[in-house]
């Protein structure tokens, strides 16, 4: 295994740390936004991979609702039940994307 020279690559940190950045400001901005169909859009377009499973999970459904998208629990709960997971994974994915990065040789 090749471990990478201090203060190099290191972009296994840096991109889940501006992706959970990123993510943190559009919730803030969704929970302080009025509560209209459009306010719930920038939260499913960070999460963009996890909401690409849930389409495609509906696309075989027959239900009306967006099955990744939980009710009952209040609107800001059924929206922060999908977004926490959702964005976990997501920063899943650019921990990965940025391993990635960091082993290509120079």
């Amino acid at each position: 295994m090749i471990r990478p020279a201090p203060g190099k690559r290191r972009a296994r940190f840096i991109l889940p740390g501006l992706y959970l950045a990123l993510a943190l400001y559009v919730w803030f901005d969704f929970a302080t936004a009025a509560r209209d169909g459009l306010a719930n859009l920038g939260l499913f377009l960070v999460t963009a991979p996890v909401a690409a499973v849930g389409l495609l999970i509906d696309s075989f459904t027959t239900g009306t609702r967006f099955s990744l998208l939980p009710d009952g629990f209040g609107y800001l709960g059924n929206h922060a039940i999908y977004y926490v997971p959702a964005v976990s994974v997501t920063a899943g994915l650019m921990f990965l994307l940025g391993r990635k990065i960091d082993r290509r040789p120079n």
